[in-house]
């Protein structure tokens, strides 16, 4: 069941975007971006958003965690009810434009989730580290056009692809009935929004830290991207760094030869306080097996690092903290240096520590991470950096997670294969929470 906020929420915008339709000619125009919102579960400090899905009378509102890796879009039907609901039969157009689908049968009477001589697609979990063989069906998907300030009118997307899962067992939070994902494929949720309405191939994130003063935001289809009280946009002073492809498949689902899906960056090196870290550069790149790199992901909350890199990395902040009289104090699990927050002064951008600087390919291209992103509240008076170990032998050497990527706004251009990427929006004295409904 969708939260009272939700429901709230999609009322306003249901008004809002009745009242434009009514006022203006019976065909709308086209739009040049669609917009969804972002919420953080305060619990398990997951990012989901919302849709309306089903016959556009009677739609069914779904609480989706977003996923930068999933290739597809799923959610619980087990109650979902739509006259305009379509199965893919086997063999079928829609059937094939899906990677790794199957043939499935059902004994029971023809409904969404079972029905005989239906297309399957795989699904993954990632709470739970399991695959599941899902109907993969079509229905009407209900969105809304933005100029980058403020949510527009409400627009139809018939056959919009999803699969339907039988139980939503292992993910995280009380509203989340499924999974968008937003990788570089066909069956992506901005792919299939993109290219029914011919927008550029690009969209962005904005994740907020909390959703207590505001939504955070997706855009799909490009900027402008006003962060409001701040008059300009903000899509004219991204920096921008190349999107790296990974030559193998990092799902737990792939055929052999098969690159990634996935979106991934070059970090350069990291400094703190404008001195570099030291450690093996080798671990920055992706090898001939798919090992090392720096992948960008929204499911993990905190930063995971190889642990040479990680073990560097908290030696040299703990150097940095001491010289500015940071107070270190027993570490709270599952984080290594931890900090007397009465010894680092709030301030706008957050703790004053010392600043994180990721150093990414480009012209002076770094990603500059105050203490709002490189440190949490571990309990009263104790913050802690904010990585977590990832062993010695990870797949991936660098996995930067939604804690780090909080209030900047995160643009994937997947025509030019570039990340745009925004300065803290706390520098700004803005946020990614915020209200699109003014």
């Amino acid at each position: 069941m969708a939260s009272s906020q939700t429901l709230s929420t999609l009322f306003i915008f249901s008004l809002l975007s009745f009242s434009y339709a009514a006022s203006g000619s019976s065909k709308l125009p086209k739009p040049k971006a669609i917009y969804l919102p972002i919420r953080k579960n305060e619990t398990t400090f997951q990012y989901y958003t919302t849709f309306e899905s089903g016959n556009p009378q009677v739609p069914t509102m779904i609480d989706a965690l977003i996923d930068l890796g999933g290739p597809s879009v799923w959610f619980d039907c087990t109650s979902y009810v739509s006259s305009s609901y379509k199965r893919a039969t086997c063999g079928s157009n829609r059937c094939k434009k899906a990677d790794w689908s199957a043939c499935i049968d059902c004994d029971s009477s023809p409904i969404p989730r079972c029905s005989n001589n239906t297309c399957g697609i795989f699904a993954f979990n990632h709470f739970r580290q399991y695959l599941t063989l899902q109907e993969l069906g079509e229905d009407t998907m209900i969105v809304y056009s933005t100029n980058g300030q403020s949510v527009g009118f409400s627009y139809d997307v018939p056959k919009f692809q999803f699969s339907c899962s039988l139980t939503v067992e292992g993910l995280t939070g009380d509203h989340t009935q499924g999974l968008a994902g937003f990788a570089r494929t066909k069956m992506s949720f901005p792919s299939q929004i993109s290219s029914y309405f011919k927008l550029a191939k690009k969209f962005a994130l904005c994740l907020p830290s909390s959703s207590q003063n505001g939504l955070g935001d997706i855009f799909i289809g490009g900027g402008p991207y006003y962060m409001l009280p701040r008059p300009e946009d903000q899509s004219l002073s991204l920096v921008t760094t190349p999107l790296v492809v990974n030559p193998i498949a990092t799902n737990p689902f792939f055929s052999e030869g098969e690159p990634s899906n996935e979106y991934f960056i070059n970090v350069k090196q990291i400094e703190i306080s404008g001195k570099r870290v030291a450690f093996s550069q080798s671990l920055l790149s992706i090898d001939k097996n798919g090992v090392g790199g720096t992948k960008i992901s929204t499911m993990v909350p905190y930063t995971i690092l190889q642990s040479s890199i990680y073990n560097r990395l908290v030696k040299d902040f703990v150097k940095e903290a001491a010289l500015n009289n940071i107070k270190r104090v027993k570490s709270v699990a599952p984080f290594g240096a931890c900090f007397d927050s009465k010894t680092a002064p709030n301030t706008i951008t957050g703790p004053a520590v010392p600043n994180i600087d990721l150093v990414l390919e480009g012209n002076t291209v770094r990603m500059r991470l105050y203490g709002a992103n490189s440190m949490v509240k571990a309990k009263k008076n104790v913050i802690c950096l904010a990585f977590i170990d990832g062993g010695t032998v990870p797949t991936t050497s660098i996995v930067l997670g939604g804690h780090q990527l909080e209030n900047y706004i995160l643009e994937f251009d997947l025509t030019a294969s570039t990340l745009g990427l925004s300065s803290s929006l706390l520098v700004w004295n803005t946020s990614c929470s915020h209200s699109r409904l003014s």
